[in-house]
Formats: C-alpha cells, sequence, structure tokens
C-alpha cells in the first residue's frame, strides 16, 4: 500500500509565503458551526466539505482540522460514508507499537540476551507470539497454545539457548511441535554473537519478509482498512528504519565507535524509530484531508475546517501530578532553580490552533459541540475568544445537514460565484 503524497507540497512555499503577506493586511473570515453533540459536530464539518466540493473545490484544497484525531475519526469516518466522499486520516504513525517493529524489536532482544548468557523464557517466546516463522519449513506461525506450553511450564526460567534445546529436546511436547521449537531454537544459536553491518540484514530482513508472507494480507478482510494500512506502513517504516540502522552501524564500525553489538543495534534502530516519525496514510487522491493541527505547519490550504473547539480538549486540561496550586505558585513565582512544564500551559494549544487559521487562504471554519455524551454542557474553546467569527444560523445548519449542494450564508459570501464571460 502506497503512502499517499500531500498535494500542496510542490507550491506550500510560495502559498506560505503569500499567506503571510495576507495574514498581515486582512485577515481570513472565520465561519462557525455549533451541533448539540460531537456527531452533529462532525456531521456539519463533513457537510460543508460536501457543499464546498459539490461547488467545484477540489478535495485537496479542504483540510479538516483537530487537535486530536482519535477523538473524531470515527464520528468523522461515519459522516463522510452518510454523504459519500473518502477520508484520508492523517497522524503520526507509532511505529513502535507496530507488530512489525515489535517482532524486530522483540528478535534483538532475544539476540541481545543470548549473546550475554541466559535468555528468559519470556524473551524465548516474545518472537513466537507476534509472528516469527522459519525461513525454510514452516509457513505459519506457531500456535498460541504450543507456545503457552512451554511459556507456563518453565515460568521465570532463565537458561542458555543450548540448554533450552537440552529442555526442548527431552519435554513431553507433541512431535511436529517439538520440530517447530528445535527449528527456532536451531536458528537462534545460529545468529552470530557479535554482528558485522552484513549481519544486520542477513539475521533481520529474513524475518521481516516471512512476515510479510505467512501474515501481511492483500485485503483487509475482517480488518479495518485503517488497521491494516497501519501495519503496512509499520511494516514499510520498520524495513526503512533497519537500513537507516545498518548504514549508521556500519559508520560507527569503520569508526571505532562501537564495538560488534546486537544491544547497539537495538539501541540505533529505537533512537530511530522515536525521532524518525512516520505517517499512515489511506491512499487515494480523491479524498479529503483530516490531519491534526500540529501537521499543518507550513501549508497553505484555501479551506480549513477546525473541529473541537470546546474547552478541555482544545486545550486540553494540563495532567500532572503536580498539584493545581502548587503549578500556580511556581508559574507566578520566581523561585530559583524552579521552572514552570511546558505540558502545564496552553501554549502549544494555541499555537497549533494559530497554525490552522494561518494555513486556511480562504476560509477558516471552526466548529464545536455543545453537550458531550452525557449531556453535561461543553463550553467553546478560551482561543475562540480572540477569533471574530460570524456564526451560521442553526436552521441553515440543518439545511446544510440534510442536503449539503448549497454553500449556506454566511459561508457563502466568501466563496467566490463563477459568471458567465461575454
Amino acid at each position: 500500500m502506497n503512502a499517499r503524497n500531500d498535494t500542496h507540497s510542490d507550491t506550500e512555499d510560495v502559498a506560505s509565503s503569500e499567506s503571510a503577506v495576507a495574514s498581515d493586511t486582512t485577515p481570513t473570515p472565520t465561519v462557525e458551526l455549533v451541533g448539540r453533540t460531537r456527531q452533529e459536530e462532525a456531521r456539519l464539518a463533513v457537510a460543508t466539505a460536501t457543499s464546498l466540493v459539490e461547488q467545484g473545490v477540489s478535495p485537496s484544497d479542504i483540510v479538516i482540522a483537530t487537535a486530536d484525531v482519535d477523538r473524531y475519526e470515527d464520528a468523522l469516518t461515519r459522516a463522510t460514508a452518510r454523504y459519500g466522499h473518502t477520508l484520508a486520516v492523517w497522524t503520526p504513525l507509532k511505529v513502535k507499537r507496530t507488530v512489525p517493529y515489535e517482532l524486530i524489536d522483540a528478535t534483538l532482544r532475544l539476540l541481545v540476551e543470548r549473546a550475554q548468557g541466559a535468555v528468559n523464557v519470556q524473551t524465548l517466546t516474545e518472537p513466537l507470539f507476534l509472528g516469527w516463522v522459519p525461513v525454510t519449513g514452516r509457513s505459519e506461525p506457531l500456535a498460541p497454545a504450543a507456545i503457552n506450553e512451554i511459556g507456563r511450564g518453565h515460568a521465570g526460567t532463565d537458561q542458555p539457548i543450548d540448554e533450552w534445546q537440552a529442555t526442548i529436546a527431552a519435554g513431553d511436547i507433541e512431535h511436529e511441535t517439538k520440530q517447530d521449537w528445535m527449528a527456532y531454537l536451531n536458528w537462534i544459536a545460529a545468529q552470530p554473537d557479535t554482528p558485522t553491518s552484513k549481519d544486520i540484514a542477513e539475521t533481520l530482513n529474513p524475518v521481516l519478509e516471512r512476515y510479510d508472507d505467512a501474515r501481511l494480507p492483500d485485503k483487509p478482510g475482517q480488518r479495518a482498512v485503517s488497521e491494516l494500512a497501519a501495519t503496512l506502513r509499520g511494516f514499510e517504516r520498520t524495513t526503512e528504519l533497519l537500513r537507516m540502522t545498518r548504514r549508521r552501524y556500519t559508520r560507527w564500525l569503520a569508526t571505532s565507535r562501537t564495538d560488534k553489538q546486537w544491544g547497539v543495534v537495538r539501541n540505533l534502530l529505537e533512537s530511530f524509530a522515536t525521532t524518525v516519525p512516520g505517517k499512515r496514510e489511506l491512499p487515494t487522491a480523491a479524498a479529503i484531508d483530516v490531519k491534526e493541527a500540529n501537521d499543518l505547519w507550513a501549508l497553505s490550504v484555501p479551506y480549513v475546517i477546525a473541529i473541537g473547539l470546546v474547552a478541555e480538549e482544545w486545550p486540553t486540561t494540563p495532567a500532572s501530578p503536580v498539584p493545581s496550586a502548587a503549578r500556580t505558585v511556581i508559574e507566578t513565582t520566581d523561585i530559583d532553580g524552579v521552572r514552570p512544564h511546558s505540558a502545564w500551559t496552553t501554549a502549544r494549544a494555541c499555537d497549533q490552533f494559530e497554525v490552522a487559521s494561518n494555513t486556511a487562504t480562504k476560509v477558516f471554519v471552526v466548529t464545536r459541540h455543545t453537550t458531550d455524551a452525557n449531556g453535561v454542557e461543553k463550553r467553546p474553546s478560551p482561543f475562540l475568544e480572540h477569533v471574530e467569527t460570524t456564526r451560521v444560523s442553526k436552521a441553515a445548519q440543518q439545511r446544510l445537514i440534510a442536503e449539503p449542494s448549497v454553500i449556506p450564508e454566511p459561508l457563502s459570501d466568501y466563496f467566490p460565484m463563477e459568471t458567465d464571460d461575454e
């Protein structure tokens, strides 16, 4: 599954500079829509996008932005299905939580322990649970029951691989399962203790390739498309991160910066996974992008629809083990050596809101809801207090939801109407 390219990237530098000039003179008009629930708010946002598309606006000229994509993804997905559109939901890929990465990391942990001597049973079984398949022979991962049989029977055990081989060989285990276990242990024993850069590829690449053959489907089947997309992107990113790791490890060995150790390989892989984030995207050029506000940095898009402008969500309430009274004292008092933590403030959320606003070159649409799932009132985001908005009437909002073929006022006031050239 190929990653979808950002349609704005070719012109973003020029457009963003034009936007900066425009923002100094005439602010982008802001239109506000208010739904009763989060679901109604999502329908209003998607109906607005649909209305723009039906008037001839390209989906690539529309972005739905939010402070937290996860909070709105389900509601937006249902709304787009209702109006016959497709969303491309962009969120930072948590590559370390994808199974392909976890499989390689678990394999590296195993090789690190093996090189040090004793291997714990949990470390031994983890790659199998994640789908390790031998390079030759069996084409399917070992069944969880067969893995658990050894894991439970030897809980807490630490011993070298040759002793694990003897344990399994002497164990009262079904013959085929014993063969599978011995193939796994023999593979571990065959790997080098002091890997060269070539060993990284020869040891770990086949693990990924066999996982691809055995576990990655060509079609989603019963899995959600977004889940499969994340797994496939995780596979691609892990493959890329292994290449980066091998190159860096090669340079370090060449300059005698490190010894040959699987632990160094694992640390390099983890550092790249942490500092070089990936994306997950649904691959369709006709989709409406949904992005977290911080991903709009340096972009310029004609129509930005910012959703979720309610208090305690944009910005979120600071979460800290430090009591609020203590945070207030630290923030307002000059205490030598004591500084407030950035997570205590709303500065970052404010920056994200300003980025979303500045990204819009024609119209900035903001939406919010008034009650949560329990019927509790939701107050407007404090960021809206500093923005001059024009509210769409309730009647116009209901017409928009029911039939988004006509852009409602006052949004239509900012939409260039076509005229016949004579």
